[in-house]
C-alpha cells in the first residue's frame, strides 16, 4: 500500500512540473507573437505580470487543451501620456509533449 502511494505521489509530482514547463513555453511563445505579430520593436521585453495564461480544456487528456494568453503592452506617446493596451492571444495544443513551441498552435489574437 505504501508503495502505491509512493507511486502516486511521484505521479503527481511530476505532472506538476510539467504542467509548469507547458505555460513557460507558452509564455515565451506568447513573447514571440507579441512582438511579430503586434509589430513591436525588437528590444521589446515583458515581465510575468505583463502577461496572464489561462488553461482551458476543450477536449480529453491532453491533447485539446488551450492557452488564453493575455498580454499586456505598456507604451508612451509623444507627450509622455502611458498607454495600455491588453491584446488576447488563443493557442490550442496540438503535440503530445507540450515542450516545445512547436507543439502549439496560434488559432488567433486581438
Amino acid at each position: 500500500m505504501k508503495k502505491l502511494a509512493f507511486i502516486l505521489i511521484t505521479l503527481l509530482i511530476v505532472s506538476c512540473s510539467t504542467e509548469g514547463k507547458q505555460e513557460e513555453v507558452v509564455r515565451e511563445l506568447a513573447k514571440k507573437d507579441a512582438i511579430e505579430k503586434l509589430q513591436l520593436p525588437e528590444g521589446t521585453t515583458f515581465n510575468n505580470e505583463n502577461i496572464e495564461i489561462t488553461e482551458t480544456e476543450a477536449g480529453e487528456a491532453s491533447i485539446g487543451i488551450s492557452y488564453l494568453v493575455k498580454v499586456t503592452v505598456k507604451s508612451q506617446d509623444r507627450e509622455g501620456n502611458e498607454i495600455v493596451k491588453t491584446h488576447t492571444f488563443n493557442y490550442k495544443k496540438i503535440g503530445e509533449g507540450g515542450l516545445s513551441p512547436q507543439d502549439y498552435e496560434l488559432v488567433s489574437f486581438e
